[in-house]
């Protein structure tokens, strides 16, 4: 049992299928979240950029106005701040406010006498980062002149604050742009799988369509009403389902024919069998048992043409692979294999054709049984005496098979269906089915050769050409 359950195991382990829907909306839906945080991360540097500037405008504003209180009182500058303004200048940690006045001179007047000085003492106005305190502030430098136009120089005031303040106000404006985002791509998420659920919805319709069908029901599908992208999978599967009822209906017409044609020979074979079960005579048993050895031969050569006739329907022939194959080689060594045959009925056997190969598309084995067919009409037809030629031949684009006899010929409003299944000519002695020429256009068919029958030579006889287009 612990064997079986390891030889199962990489088939329960394996992978489950992925579906359209699935990959179509993994395709559509990881984009749209990059997309979200990518213009999260822009919209973070945009609102920053922002709220940096309404900052130090602000600290701007109070480094005017604490510029504005200075004085100078006894050729000395001091800071005439109220209290009030003190007190909001420090109300907070985090929102605390540091100032720092300094004369022309450099020398400390007022404020946070720590805070760091400007690199430049020229510019009006300058921005600095800097570390106070262990945190990082964010500060302005504004020259302010002393008694404008008296010479005595320009007061440098100092205004700074904690960066956090700003990098939260930042977050906050990132936060309250970032919800109507993420709505919009929530939304854009179920507009994309509600669109996928509906783009899909007509593969969902063939599929029921399918699953509904009989087994016997082979009609074309509907796609009148399909879009432009799923018509050419219709127009295949309508392409195979054609195919198929092509094949179906190649093998129940084939039963049909093996059923009746089996049928009354076997029936013939069990009544000479009760026939001679109950004969006490050895000269009739003989006669009886001669009898039953033509019947079987007669039955034997029809299951023969039956199972070539198989081979030969269109469902069959994908089995037989086509390759490139010397005509002139294989029909002179399947016509050798008939001399026998020939010289049993004093026919005159004979072969014409080539040296240098002939090269045709085609199976080698639908080939000699396609002249194994021709050859076996061509003897049984023909008085002793008699003489068949087969000839292969190059015309142009084409090779040719030709099989000619000098027997009774066929008439000529009887050419044409002596290519139908069963049929035989009447007032005929020869033993036969009516499968031969029909095996012979099947074949013919299957490698896109063309079959036609005319008068022998003088008139008299047979000739069939079969024309195979050219290999090479």
């Amino acid at each position: 049992m612990a064997w079986a359950t390891c030889l199962n195991g990489p088939e329960n382990l394996s992978p489950k299928p992925a579906t359209l829907r699935r990959q179509l909306l993994l395709w559509l839906l990881p984009p749209l979240l990059v997309l979200w945080a990518i213009s999260a991360h822009i919209d973070y540097d945009i609102a920053k950029r922002f709220v940096n500037l309404a900052y130090d405008r602000a600290l701007l504003d109070a480094a005017l106005d604490i510029g504005r209180q200075i004085r100078v009182v006894n050729d000395r500058i001091y800071v005439d701040l109220p209290r009030a303004a003190l007190d909001m200048l420090q109300t907070a940690e985090h929102d605390r406010i540091y100032y720092r006045v300094t004369s022309p001179q450099g020398e400390y007047v007022s404020g946070d006498p720590d805070l760091p000085l400007p690199e430049s003492d020229t510019e009006r106005v300058s921005y600095a980062d800097e570390d106070y305190l262990g945190k990082p502030i964010r500060i302005v430098a504004v020259r302010v002149p002393v008694q404008p136009g008296s010479g005595k120089g320009a007061v440098t005031v100092q205004v700074a604050e904690p960066v956090t303040v700003r990098t939260g106000s930042a977050r906050e404006v990132l936060l309250r742009m970032t919800w109507p985002q993420a709505i919009l791509i929530y939304l854009s998420a179920v507009a994309v799988w509600y669109g996928v659920r509906r783009g899909l919805a007509p593969l969902a319709r063939l599929r029921r369509e399918i699953q509904g069908r009989s087994d016997r029901d082979l009609s074309p599908l509907p796609k009148a009403q399909a879009p432009e992208e799923v018509q050419p999978l219709i127009h295949a599967m309508n392409e195979l389902l054609q195919r198929l009822s092509l094949v179906l209906s190649a093998q129940q017409r084939f039963v049909a024919d093996a059923a009746h044609q089996l049928r009354t020979p076997v029936a013939g074979i069990k009544t000479q069998t009760e026939l001679a079960l109950r004969l006490t005579d050895p000269a009739q048993q003989q006669q009886v048992l001669h009898q039953l050895h033509t019947a079987t031969s007669r039955l034997s050569r029809l299951i023969h043409q039956l199972l070539a006739l198989a081979r030969t329907e269109p469902g069959a022939q994908a089995a037989h692979a086509m390759r490139p194959t010397d005509l002139g080689r294989e029909m002179r060594e399947a016509a050798s294999e008939w001399v026998p045959k020939a010289l049993q009925g004093n026919i005159d056997l004979g072969f014409e054709g080539p040296d240098e190969p002939l090269m045709v598309r085609g199976n080698a084995i639908l080939l000699r049984e396609m002249l194994g067919n021709l050859l076996d009409n061509a003897i049984r037809y023909s008085p002793p005496g008699g003489r068949v030629t087969v000839q292969v031949t190059r015309k142009g684009t084409e090779v040719m098979l030709q099989v000619e006899d000098n027997g009774a010929g066929i008439p000529q409003d009887e050419r044409e269906r002596v290519f139908e299944r069963f049929y035989r000519l009447l007032g005929t002695d020869a033993d036969g089915c009516g499968l031969g020429l029909a095996i012979v256009r099947e074949v013919a068919q299957a490698h896109g050769a063309d079959v036609s029958l005319d008068s022998g030579a003088g008139g008299r006889g047979t000739a069939v050409r079969v024309r195979f287009p050219a290999a090479g």
